[in-house]
């Protein structure tokens, strides 16, 4: 597992690559950690180069966004593949997480108040994959 990090002006990608699951979760928690510690942090977390992920990686996928949130900021998904879709929907999860196709459709999307669910428009069903 890799975690790659590239800010821009209105967001901070997180890249993803490789494994997280039980032996890779710490080392990811940590990383994304120090991302999403900073308040007000806008997190587009870019899902597209991971091959697997277990319960361990999905826990700490929420347990990001309830920090990124509890600092008054953002937490969104990028790009996940098909496997992370349907790992989303078959969790549970695919409602929690607002996800963009790509960079271009986050940009795009409205911003949102972080106690609130996200807008329709900005939101991809992940049950029709």
């Amino acid at each position: 597992m890799d975690l790659s990090t590239h800010s821009y002006p209105d967001w901070t990608v997180c890249r993803v690559t490789g494994d997280v699951d039980i032996f890779t979760g710490n080392a990811f928690r940590e990383q994304l950690l120090a991302v999403v510690d900073r308040p007000g942090c806008r997190i587009l977390i870019d899902l597209s180069g991971v091959t697997f992920m277990d319960a361990n990686g999905l826990g700490i996928l929420v347990f990001a966004r309830r920090a990124a949130i509890s600092g008054g900021g953002t937490l969104r998904l990028l790009a996940p593949t098909v496997a992370m879709r349907r790992l989303l929907t078959a969790s549970g999860l695919a409602g929690l997480f607002t996800v963009s196709l790509d960079l271009a459709d986050a940009r795009r999307a409205e911003p949102f108040h972080t106690d609130e669910p996200p807008p329709r428009s900005s939101r991809h069903r992940l049950t029709q994959v």
